[in-house]
């Protein structure tokens, strides 16, 4: 799964030296390129307690723009060289880490043919060795590479890590400024005790916490008191439960990684994070939170990746790699569904989902039903795609389930969701039934929608593998225009008419051959918050998604236009 890393990068700019490597002799090879060490994050100094530790991601990356015809396999190393060329850089006089503060957890990276980015090492930096007042650096460079010694390194960009002791308080008391910190699973388990009615209550990771000995979990906040947890890119991992790791979330969850649940349920909706995300009254907030894991649901609605239900919530620069199992309705890569009362909203924006997600009906790969309260509803999908392999008995789309509350036309309903340059790369979507009496309602983008939907510049994969029950020939994948209540969507020419009726919103086929990134390019996505620079959008300083690489690929892509993506 994707990781987002949200602390410290500082690239230092620099010209080109020389390769530190002997050069080619005569009748060798050229050179596959120059490259850097890449650890992706912000600027910021890092604030580390005693005892507790932050991870890192590593990345060989190739150098402005540079791609190597082999796969090629780099090492890291501390630079402490490093140091001097950054504080006369930054006029800083920080300090080189010391060894004890630092560990390489994983050392070797592939970087594969016309690859721009490598695959992803870990280094883990303590408190260990460290003095109050002190800021260290950590400088890493390359070391080698493997396949062959024609190769460059750039002489001074390299990555670096910023960090110094933290001085907070360790036991508290809770405020924004000095948040309780969360170090064991025991801290996990007394968070709910601090928890109060009406009272904001802070609490910040600081490690990796491993779950996997915890036999039975009750929810931290079963009551949907308000709390911020600051993850600081740390993982919780190998949670096991029935319902989800927090129950109600309310308040704000940032920076965190949930790997690797397991939740079965035995009532209510559920969810990885909580079975529902903010109030009427309260929002939700939710920024650079991955999480993976199954879901198995015959108990109740409402089963998503986060949550199961939201209320009021603003979920940005978050993915869920998922398996959902479920026979009831309401299944989502990102939420089940949402119950918000207007004129308050929910937004989902810069998301992605992969994984397998089933369901009765009301399936999509971020949201199930994008708005379950039909009379006051308004939801915006912006700038997210869905690789995941989405199938139900109908109402099931790319990316969004049910986005009508089971009104076609919507005239007396207030149901006015906007679901905008959102792509469905998904594996596959098709019904899992052949009674030709369900047959209608699946599409690439929304699976069923209405006439007072926003529907704007959606794009689907030219090859998507896509079907309506067996026993409805009549829903295939057409290109459609943008939709508003001004512009309404015209009904398919394919619907069978009656009860059994066809409403789906395909979007439009991307070009033949294009990328997903090219897609998001072209539809303007935020670069400062995505990378496309490979085939699938990531979070500019995570992990890519899980591609499968061509190994007999033998040239670059198809020459075309990446702004032309129609047929």
């Amino acid at each position: 799964m994707k990781k987002i890393l949200s602390y410290t990068l500082i690239m230092a700019l620099a010209v080109l030296a020389s390769c530190n490597k002997k050069g080619p002799e005569p009748g060798e090879v050229t050179m596959p390129g120059v490259f850097y060490a890449d650890i992706p994050g912000d600027k910021s100094v890092v604030e580390i307690a005693p005892g507790a530790s932050k991870t890192y991601s590593l990345k060989a990356c190739a150098f402005q723009n540079q791609v190597t015809d082999i796969v090629m396999n780099f090492s890291f190393k501390a630079d402490p060289d490093g140091v001097d060329k950054y504080n006369q850089a930054h006029g800083t006089s920080y300090v080189m880490c010391p060894g004890s503060a630092f560990e390489f957890l994983s050392n070797d990276v592939m970087l594969p043919r016309y690859g721009q980015a490598s695959t992803t090492a870990r280094i883990k930096v303590t408190a260990s060795g460290l003095e109050n007042g002190v800021t260290y650096i950590l400088p890493v460079t390359l070391d080698k590479a493997q396949q062959t010694e024609n190769w460059a390194v750039a002489d001074t960009l390299a990555g670096y890590v910023l960090f110094k002791m933290s001085n907070y308080d360790p036991y508290g008391p809770g405020t924004e400024g000095n948040p309780y910190p969360i170090a064991s699973v025991s801290d996990l388990q007394e968070m709910g005790s601090k928890l109060t009615e009406g009272s904001m209550v802070y609490f910040r990771l600081e490690n990796d916490i491993d779950m996997a000995n915890v036999a039975e979990w009750e929810a931290i906040n079963p009551l949907g008191f308000p709390f911020t947890l600051d993850g600081q890119d740390h993982t919780i991992s190998n949670f096991n439960g029935t319902t989800s790791l927090f129950g109600m979330v309310v308040g704000n969850l940032h920076n965190l990684n949930v790997t690797n649940a397991q939740i079965t349920n035995v009532s209510g909706p559920i969810g990885i994070l909580g079975a529902y995300g903010g109030t009427q009254d309260v929002a939700v907030e939710v920024t650079k939170v991955n999480v993976s894991g199954k879901l198995n649901n015959s108990v109740a609605h409402g089963t998503g990746g986060l949550f199961g239900v939201i209320i009021n919530a603003n979920i940005n620069i978050c993915s869920a790699d998922v398996t959902i199992v479920s026979t009831k309705y309401d299944s989502g890569g990102i939420y089940g569904y949402d119950n918000t009362q207007s004129p308050k909203r929910s937004v989902i924006s810069n998301c992605w989902t992969t994984g397998d997600i089933s369901g009765n009906r009301m399936v999509g790969g971020i949201a199930g039903n994008a708005a379950n309260n039909a009379n006051y509803s308004e939801v915006v999908i912006r700038n997210c795609y869905s690789t995941a392999r989405v199938h139900a008995q109908f109402k099931y789309g790319g990316i969004v389930g049910d986005a009508a509350q089971g009104q076609k036309t919507g005239e007396n309903l207030d149901i006015k969701n906007h679901i905008e340059k959102c792509i469905a790369w998904n594996e596959a979507i098709y019904s899992d039934v052949a009674d030709e009496s369900v047959h209608y309602s699946a599409g690439a983008i929304v699976g069923f929608t209405s006439l007072k939907n926003y529907l704007v510049d959606c794009y689907r994969r030219a090859d998507l593998a896509f079907s309506d029950c067996p026993g409805n020939p009549f829903n295939v994948l057409v290109d459609q225009e943008n939709a508003s209540p001004d512009s309404p969507l015209k009904e398919s020419a394919q619907s069978t008419g009656g009860t059994n009726y066809n409403f789906p919103y395909h979007g439009k086929a991307a070009k033949q051959g294009a990328t997903a990134s090219e897609v998001a390019k072209a539809l303007g996505w935020d670069e400062t918050i995505w990378d496309l620079s490979g085939a699938l959008p990531f979070f500019v300083g995570g992990d890519a998604p899980i591609v499968i690489v061509d190994d007999n690929a033998g040239a670059q892509l198809p020459d075309f236009d990446e702004y032309e993506f129609y047929k």
